[in-house]
């Protein structure tokens, strides 16, 4: 017994010190026992920090979603749910809940969001918006959602049986309705989420410049104009996240516990860079970025960088990386691993301010 008491005791030792020097045994390590230096989410990982996901239904965002809620139940990560049902899905109609759910359930080991990871909401009230993201830490947003009609679900904001309203998604969805495709829609969208984040004091707004900014239907980049209107809501800090290169996915068998699969390289800048063209090339040397790959680094971005300061980030394929896994991890490191070959990601990320 007392043997007990002394191990336990020194495990609570060993964990209040890595909540001050943001070590832990988990996203800050490689498989090799050498420390990275984390100062987001991990740096304090007893204190739980939670974020919601807005446009969670397509591909990208439910990916995102499930590395985020498997984050959340690993200690080391500081995510976790807290006093709230943590992460989060921000969505308009239930349509989005069910294909984050498919999603989950094949490539998350038969993960599930039940009621209380999803809120519907009416995005075109800032009120509903506030009101189903207070008292979050941090949001994930984009810029210009893949957009489709629905029908308003049942019960929850619509004013008549036949009234019709506007699913978002951060990608496009495997299976999708008709596509709208609106400028003004999506500025609306975007400045009345920024609003609530700021009325609900969000720490921290991770912002990812969607293909639909950059490749839009009249060929003009719209991410200069929703970047400055970002950085007009002083009071939020924010990471905004360009992809330079196009979203491709790793295939239908790839899961969590296969992880990392292409090594992405990073560059910060305290500006939105070349604004004048779009960061698409028009030749094809230019390398995919794996759909899952991106998710799982932008779990690690909120486990790394530091939410009080705001950044431009750049990120593109490096290359597929040879040491990623073709088979799933097993047995005890399950429970220890929310994504395998995580450290890959938080080793890039540990230069950036």
């Amino acid at each position: 017994m007392v043997i007990i008491r002394f191990i336990f005791r020194i495990g609570l030792v060993l964990a209040t010190l890595s909540s001050f020097t943001g070590i832990n045994a988990f996203s800050s390590t490689t498989p090799s026992g050498g420390f990275i230096e984390v100062k987001g989410s991990a740096l304090e990982p007893l204190e739980k920090k939670t974020v919601a996901v807005l446009g969670g239904g397509g591909y990208l965002g439910a990916y995102l979603f499930g590395y985020l809620q498997r984050a959340s139940s690993i200690y080391g990560t500081g995510l976790g749910p807290g006093t709230r049902s943590a992460p989060r899905l921000i969505c308009a109609t239930s349509t989005a809940s069910q294909a984050l759910n498919k999603v989950l359930s094949q490539h998350f080991i038969l993960a599930n969001a039940g009621k209380q990871h999803v809120r519907i909401t009416d995005m075109s009230d800032v009120d509903d918006i506030v009101s189903n993201l207070r008292g979050y830490s941090a949001v994930v947003i984009g810029t210009m959602y893949a957009l489709e009609t629905r029908p308003v679900t049942s019960s929850t904001y619509g004013t008549s049986p036949n009234e019709k309203t506007l699913e978002f998604y951060l990608d496009k969805p495997r299976m999708s309705g008709t596509n709208v495709d609106d400028l003004e829609t999506h500025c609306r969208i975007f400045e009345n989420t920024l609003e609530a984040c700021e009325r609900c004091n969000i720490q921290h707004v991770f912002v990812v410049e969607t293909p639909c900014t950059t490749q839009s239907e009249d060929g003009e980049n719209y991410g200069p104009s929703f970047y400055e209107k970002l950085k007009e809501f002083k009071a939020l800090e924010s990471t905004y996240i360009r992809l330079d290169g196009e979203l491709d996915t790793c295939g239908v068998s790839h899961t969590y516990d296969k992880g990392v699969q292409s090594l992405l390289t990073v560059e910060s800048n305290d500006a939105y860079v070349d604004p004048t063209t779009t960061i698409l090339p028009d030749d094809d040397t230019n390398k995919k970025i794996y759909r899952e790959d991106l998710a799982a680094f932008l779990c690690q971005t909120i486990q790394s960088l530091d939410w009080s300061k705001s950044r431009c980030l750049t990120i593109g394929n490096g290359g597929d990386w040879k040491y990623a896994r073709k088979v799933g991890i097993t047995g005890f490191e399950r429970s220890r691993v929310w994504c395998a070959n995580s450290h890959v990601y938080a080793e890039r990320l540990a230069f950036i301010n």
